[in-house]
């Protein structure tokens, strides 16, 4: 077997390790493939992944750069980048947060579906657990990245809910659950409440519940909200 057919069989095993999110064994094969193609840019992409995984982020950096210089318009490298400049610019340890972060607390939290989805390129610089911009327009909730990137709205009902409970002082957080290009999901959650509506629940089971008209004197357009705040609390 010659070193094309030892590349492909290994770049064949790099793929399947990744599906199998297995980034330790995806690094160790993709550093195998690059002694026979040092310069492949695919192979250095899986690689920056694989290391972003496993918490090694200057490594990931550094393999992606590497791609970048080989090949300056190769959008994956710029995309992979952007994700590790969001991980560090937050203190995340890993691009991804573990399923047990989007556990739903009754009333308080909600993994929502987006609709009126932004630019499917906006949502391939995206990874799983990246915090989100949670901006308050006249009629719906809009939703972007860190970068104020539009990715897309929560849905009417929703939308309509939160906008009436952050005019009365409600505070929330988020982060992208799902970045599928035609259903991205993210989580939203609660980070303070307000006397004026006596504890009122964000996401009710009851969506009848009936909210106050608070919109009467307030302005239709709120500024963004502070949504990456580490020290949740509501008010007493």
């Amino acid at each position: 077997m010659n070193n094309s057919d030892d590349a492909q069989n290994l770049t064949q095993n790099a793929i399947k390790a990744a599906v199998a999110k297995k980034w330790q064994e995806a690094v160790e094969i993709n550093e195998k493939i690059l002694e026979i193609i040092p310069d492949d840019t695919p192979t250095l992409n899986r690689l920056g992944i694989a290391y972003s995984m496993i918490g090694k982020q200057t490594k990931a950096a550094a393999s992606f750069k590497k791609v970048l210089v080989l090949d300056p318009k190769n959008q994956i490298a710029k995309n992979n980048i952007t994700r590790l400049k969001v991980v560090k610019e937050h203190g995340l340890i890993n691009p991804q947060i573990t399923n047990i972060f989007f556990v739903e607390e009754p009333g308080k939290s909600k993994v929502i579906p987006l609709v009126s989805i932004g630019e499917p390129t906006v949502l391939s610089a995206l990874n799983i657990g990246e915090p989100i911009e949670i901006t308050p327009n006249k009629h719906k909730v809009k939703i972007s990245s860190v970068h104020n990137q539009f990715i897309g709205y929560l849905p009417d009902n929703i939308s309509h809910r939160l906008l009436q409970l952050i005019r009365g002082g409600y505070k929330y957080r988020g982060f992208m659950k799902s970045i599928n290009p035609k259903t991205p999901f993210v989580f939203i959650q609660e980070t303070h409440t307000s006397k004026k509506l006596k504890g009122l629940q964000s996401f009710p089971l009851d969506d009848s519940e009936m909210l106050p008209n608070l919109s009467a004197g307030e302005s239709s357009e709120t500024p963004p909200l502070e949504i990456y705040d580490p020290e949740m609390g509501s008010e007493e």
